[in-house]
């Protein structure tokens, strides 16, 4: 008895120390959040100039919405995605969401302007719109005062000490869906172990792409019984949808895009538009009849690109100019010719539609160390697919892709061969279409992920 007695004191020692340094670090935490409220507010400010977005309602990221209130009473379910790939991603399983419980409200916030025009464009005014709070306890606080959600969804890696330890205290579940975390991440949440492991701990389910993700998430924190593996939304494309307004976008190219051989680069970042006109110009000298489709990840950027040396040798047409002509029944002024060589994608919402009028994809983002972008819709189009050597943000696919012969990688020095041999040379050619055959296939290989991670959900509602 006098031992078990000890052990039992011991162990109340050791649980109060814990909880002590867990206080202790979401407070230094907290403190440092509170501190980089002025930055977060210049910063905002600072990134307004390329997108005005970025300063509109700025006092809603922390928490204050004046006489505000929301339209709709009844229960309602926050899901946030930061930006637009966290939110194309999650969309497919919001749209069942709103399907199958058309009882409950749905909330989504976003972080960036780019990821609020998207709720906007896909959903319109099914659901409910808002700034995520920053992560003061105060913004968090006000936050979920303001909406009282009954339910709370994150996407992907947004682990937030105030946000879950608030929910926790309201007895609000929460869910991360879509969950990944890579070895690089794991890392740094490792320097915070303590915050991290309670943080992680408040989560009632979590939806881990893959097994090595769920493995990673387990050891930093998340318990064992919460943990699911899914597979990644991404794979969860609407393939008729996707043909559909392919489809359109053909038409809008009309006879001027008709038979061309055409390279799409795709979300592309700084740095990255030099590179692959200097590669448009040595496919130009082979195939004079060559299109170029150019889609800057951020739209606002499009001016500054249109300003390149290296694109002033061309004729360029803004896709927004196609758009309106069509929407003007035609305007000959605007629609794409034969003589034009480069289309500039300059408005968000329609990528995956126009990836599918292209032979050939450079999937940005990777030339530089950014990170690379989901390739997956240009897999769903059958397309082979380039990329640069920086690809930590979709490792794993990009792994799979090498492996199974779907995807090649290229530098700024080897990106002209192999743009040239797959669109001109025929033995490159029957590559390219073997490539995009196999990346299909590796996008239909996951199944319903969208099921499963419905039943994660779900299991959750109110």
């Amino acid at each position: 008895m006098i031992r078990s007695a000890r052990e039992d004191c011991e162990y109340t020692i050791v649980l109060s120390a814990r909880n002590c340094r867990t206080q202790l670090g979401r407070r230094l935490y907290s403190a440092a959040m509170r501190l980089l409220v002025p930055v977060v507010v210049l910063r905002l400010l600072w990134r307004s100039r390329d997108h005005a977005g970025y300063r509109s309602h700025i006092r809603r990221r922390f928490g204050w919405y004046g006489h505000d209130r929301p339209e709709h009473a009844g229960q309602r379910i926050w899901i946030h995605a930061v930006s637009v790939g966290e939110t194309l991603a999650v969309i497919p399983l919001i749209e069942r969401l709103l399907a199958e419980r058309p009882d409950l409200r749905v909330l989504i916030t976003s972080t960036t302007p780019t990821g609020a025009d998207q709720v906007q464009q896909k959903l319109g005014n099914s659901v409910d719109w808002d700034w995520a709070p920053f992560d003061t306890p105060g913004a968090v606080k006000r936050f979920f005062d303001h909406w009282h959600p009954a339910l709370s969804a994150f996407v992907e890696t947004e682990i937030w000490p105030n946000i879950l330890t608030q929910a926790a205290a309201r007895g609000v579940p929460t869910v991360l869906l879509n969950a990944r975390m890579s070895a690089r991440s794991a890392r740094g949440y490792a320097r915070l172990a303590s915050l991290t492991r309670h943080t992680l701990a408040q989560f009632s389910a979590v939806a881990a792409q893959h097994p090595a993700d769920a493995r990673r998430l387990k050891v930093l924190g998340v318990k064992p019984e919460a943990l699911t593996v899914t597979g990644s939304l991404k794979f969860a494309l609407d393939a008729d949808a996707l043909r559909g307004a392919g489809l359109s976008e053909r038409a809008l190219l009309g006879p001027g895009g008709a038979g061309r051989p055409t390279w799409l680069a795709a979300s592309t970042h700084p740095g990255e538009e030099v590179i692959v006109l200097e590669a448009f110009s040595k496919l130009k000298s082979v195939l004079p009849a060559a299109l170029l489709i150019l889609a800057p990840r951020h739209p606002e950027r499009v001016a500054s690109v249109l300003t390149l040396p290296e694109i002033a040798p061309y004729r360029v047409v803004r896709h927004s100019a196609l758009r309106a002509a069509q929407a003007d029944d035609g305007d000959p002024g605007s629609a794409l010719v034969a003589e034009d060589d480069i289309v500039v994608v300059d408005s968000l919402g329609h990528l995956g539609a126009i990836t599918g009028c292209a032979d050939v994809v450079l999937i940005g983002g990777s030339l530089v160390p950014h990170g690379g972008h989901n390739p997956l819709e240009a897999a769903a189009w059958q397309l082979p697919i380039m990329t640069g050597p920086h690809t930590f943000n979709f490792a794993r696919i990009y792994r799979d892709l090498f492996k199974q012969a779907a995807a090649i990688r290229v530098d700024a020095d080897s990106l002209t061969a192999a743009v040239v041999s797959l669109l001109a040379d025929e033995a490159g050619i029957t590559k390219a279409a073997e490539m995009g055959r196999r990346a299909q296939a590796y996008q239909l290989s996951q199944g319903d992920v969208l099921g499963r991670q419905w039943a994660v959900l779900s299991a959750h509602l109110p």
